[in-house]
């Protein structure tokens, strides 16, 4: 595999309920409370559930360079799931689960994305670590925004993130 390929897993544990992450989450309100991010929806899809939505997105992971994202949801089970297909500046897949445990939501995240920007794929072997660290902390920053929006602690000891390579093959 190359070193421009990432697989990206994290999860958490929020105290606030499934649907009120949800109303977030799954129709991609993110402005309010991620640094660094703008998401604009450019289509939207018959079904009403987020099938079909189409998203714009700019994701600033490093002070040097930012991210243009298409976003396309290709699966939507509200308020439990959202898959989505990522193409631009980088492409792949990303999928969001949410599970309820008590009156606290676990959100699991998984990301499998390559990069299509010539000068990132080309500088990838040198790179990749700090590409790496700078979407861990885009994710951190997303995090505690969203905490600190929904006035919600993340549960201690629940963020979890094994940033590993995909195997070589």
């Amino acid at each position: 595999m190359s070193d421009s390929i990432y697989r990206f897993e994290h999860a958490w544990r929020v105290n606030r309920d499934k649907e009120r992450l949800w109303a977030l989450i799954g129709d991609f309100r993110y402005d309010d409370w991620w640094p660094n991010v703008r998401i604009e929806r450019i289509a939207t899809g018959a079904s009403g559930d987020g099938l079909g939505n189409v998203y714009a997105s700019e994701f600033r992971p490093g002070l040097l360079y930012a991210l243009k994202l298409r976003v396309s949801v290709v699966e939507s089970r509200p308020p439990t799931a959202v898959a989505l297909r990522v193409a631009g500046d980088l492409e792949g897949r990303a999928v969001v689960r949410l599970h309820g445990v008590g009156r606290a939501t676990e959100v699991h995240v998984l990301m499998e994305l390559e990069t299509r920007r010539g000068w990132m794929s080309a500088l990838a072997p040198l790179l990749r670590d700090v590409f790496v660290r700078n979407h861990r902390r885009m994710i951190e920053d997303g995090i505690a925004g969203l905490a600190a929006y929904l006035d919600a602690d993340i549960v201690p000891g629940s963020v979890h993130a094994p940033y590993r390579r995909l195997a070589r093959g």
